[in-house]
Formats: structure tokens, C-alpha cells, sequence
């Protein structure tokens, strides 16, 4: 056990009892300071030998001080105030806060902080005009217009792509002319509500590249080159009429007062997962007020630690992404994701407001 160092404030003379130095007349109750400063070294057990003649004593000595949480740690520059009693008033100890010099505790105390109340809402940054791309819809087969399809290429590769020349086999080849654009699409997997799964919105179709017609012959034979690509293009790919799949829209904040599901995402893998700059549908349209630019909150109720994938009633609202609509039909939506700070998935919840 280390040897105290001690700081007296009174008496004359100095005696040594367990590891902690005295001042004071031995034999009398002036033997004992009246304060002493706790220096490095100090323990309870110690102090309470050296002052109180009992080291067993230093429980009573910790019960006095609730600021010492654990008896193992007290601190040098800390002042304890004795009262060594009489018959009849028994002794005590008190810590002050004195005013000698040595060591000072660091200051801990928190700065005050305003903090927002209110409900976990977050993505509330608005964008200026930003590029987003959609390359994908949702609808029913007999909705869908199929022109003829992709029949061969001018390139041996079996992945076609941008500046690519192909060959198409159309139904009515008069209905093209040189200049005009056409999607390369294909069928995707087929889309129902991910809870009822009474509800069948058809499928998801995946544009895999817009291309320009370049040559109508005089045997029907047409001539195109891929344009722009958005994934792999392959022989037997349908062909159609091109529709607006990019465009230019701002984000804001969500307005209004709309629940809604993702029942579908794109991609020709279809994960259950998406992220940021994925496309998603949701089972809301025009027929609910929505138009191309609303935004939408992706809402979790879950302890992930628990499960991915239960919700949770308890929890209230979690605001873990945000969609921008870029297309809205009757009854469904497509969007792509803006912001994600967690995984997404088919069956999670939008939302203009959170709760």
C-alpha cells in the first residue's frame, strides 16, 4: 500500500500511524488535523486507520461521501473535515470542497444542448434539380404495346450495348421512320401486393436501352443502333415505343398526409433490398392525389438486433429513406430511392408524415 503525503492545516508536531503522516500533540485530541487534502496514494483504508484508528471503518467513511462511486477511486485535492467526537457524539468525516492548491478535477460538466422534440424524421434536405433515371414500369401484359422484338446485331457479342447496330423483326415496319426512337424491354417478375397478395399489378418491365431507328429498306428490313443503354440488351429483347425514363426533378421535403407499401423494385434479379438510386413502385397513384416529384418517407418499426425484418408495433416511426416519384399511373408509382440509411425492402411502408 502506497505511502500517503499529507497536507496539515494545523498542530505542531508530527507523528506516523499506518501509511498516513499526523499533526498534532500525541495523547490528546489535538493529535488529530481538523482537515486534511487526500494526495496521491490515499486510499479509504488508510484514511480511516490513520484518523479513526480502525481501517475497518472505511465503509462508514464511503457511505458519507455519495459522490465517490467506487471506493477504489478517490481523488487527490479532495479536503475531508474531521470531527473526531466525543463521549457523547460519535466521530465523523465530511468531504468539503477547500480551497488549497494541488491537484483539480477536470471540469465534466455538460454544456446545455437544444434538443429538437418530435418524431424520428431525418432526409428533410431539399435538392435542387437532380438527374435521376427510372428504366423500368409496371403493368399488366395486355397494357404493355410490343411492336416485334430485337432479331440480330451486326456485333458477334452475345451482350449488346450503346452504338451497337441491330436488326429488328417488327410486326409493322411502315410504323417506324428513320430518326424515330424505340425501347428495348424485357418481362420481369410478377407483382403482387406483398401483404394481401390478392392484388396483382402485372409485372415489372425493365428497359434495358432506348435505340434509334436508322434505316427502313425497301424490303421492311429495319436498322437500328443502341442510344443509350441502362443494362445488357440481348437478341430476342421486345421492342416498343420509347417513353420518358430520365428526367430533371427537385427534392423537398414529403407533404401531406399518405400511407402506402413498396410492392415491387426493379431489377432482373428482383433482391428483396434496394438502396440509393434503385428503383422501387409503390401501390399509390394518381387516383390518390399523386403527381411526378411527390416524395415519400421509407418508415421501419423495428430493433434490427432483434430481426431485418419484423415490424414492431411498439416502435414508433422510423425514417430510414426517402423516394421521389418519377412516373405515376392510376393506381402505382414509380420512384427511385434519394436517400437510405438502411436496406429497403418489398412490403416497407411510405409515408408523407411520420408519427
Amino acid at each position: 500500500m502506497l505511502l500517503a503525503v499529507l497536507t496539515l492545516f494545523s498542530g505542531v508536531s508530527f507523528a506516523q500511524t499506518g501509511g498516513v503522516t499526523l499533526s498534532g500533540d500525541s495523547g490528546s485530541a489535538s493529535a488529530y488535523p481538523d482537515r486534511y487534502i487526500i494526495q496521491e496514494g490515499d486510499t479509504l483504508w488508510d484514511i480511516s486507520r490513520a484518523f479513526m484508528g480502525d481501517p475497518y471503518y472505511w465503509p462508514q467513511l464511503w457511505s458519507l461521501n455519495e459522490y465517490i462511486t467506487n471506493p477504489h477511486w478517490i481523488y487527490p485535492g479532495n479536503e475531508i473535515v474531521f470531527s473526531m467526537g466525543s463521549d457523547l457524539e460519535p466521530p465523523s468525516m465530511s468531504f468539503g470542497g477547500g480551497d488549497s492548491e494541488g491537484y483539480t478535477a477536470p471540469d465534466t460538466e455538460i454544456e446545455p444542448e437544444t434538443l429538437a422534440c418530435g418524431p424520428d424524421v431525418r432526409f428533410e434536405k431539399s435538392y435542387g434539380s437532380e438527374h435521376y433515371v427510372t428504366p423500368a414500369f409496371l403493368a399488366q401484359a395486355d397494357d404493355v404495346e410490343v411492336w416485334g422484338s430485337v432479331q440480330a446485331a451486326k456485333s458477334g457479342s452475345s451482350l449488346l450495348g450503346p452504338g451497337d447496330t441491330i436488326y429488328l423483326d417488327l410486326d409493322d415496319p411502315g410504323a417506324v421512320a428513320c430518326g424515330d426512337l424505340v425501347a428495348l424491354f424485357t418481362e420481369g417478375a410478377d407483382v403482387r401486393h406483398p401483404e394481401s397478395r390478392r392484388v396483382r399489378y402485372g409485372s415489372v418491365w425493365q428497359v434495358g436501352a432506348i435505340a434509334r431507328i436508322v434505316n427502313v429498306d425497301d424490303e421492311d428490313r429495319v436498322t437500328a443502333v443502341i442510344r443509350n443503354s441502362y443494362t445488357e440488351v440481348h437478341r430476342g429483347d421486345m421492342v416498343g415505343p420509347a417513353f420518358p425514363i430520365e428526367g430533371e426533378f427537385p427534392v423537398d421535403s414529403p407533404k401531406g398526409d399518405l400511407e402506402g407499401t413498396i410492392i415491387a423494385r426493379s431489377g432482373q434479379d428482383m433482391y428483396r433490398l434496394a438502396a440509393v438510386g434503385e428503383t422501387v413502385f409503390i401501390d399509390l397513384g394518381k387516383d390518390d392525389g399523386l403527381r411526378e416529384g411527390n416524395t415519400f418517407y421509407v418508415v421501419h418499426h423495428r430493433d434490427e438486433m432483434v430481426s431485418m425484418l419484423e415490424e414492431q408495433e411498439m416502435i414508433p416511426d422510423q425514417v430510414v429513406g426517402r423516394v421521389v416519384l418519377t412516373r405515376v399511373d392510376d393506381a402505382t408509382s414509380t420512384g427511385v430511392v434519394v436517400d437510405a440509411s438502411s436496406p429497403i425492402r418489398i412490403g416497407d411502408q411510405v409515408a408523407t408524415a411520420v408519427q
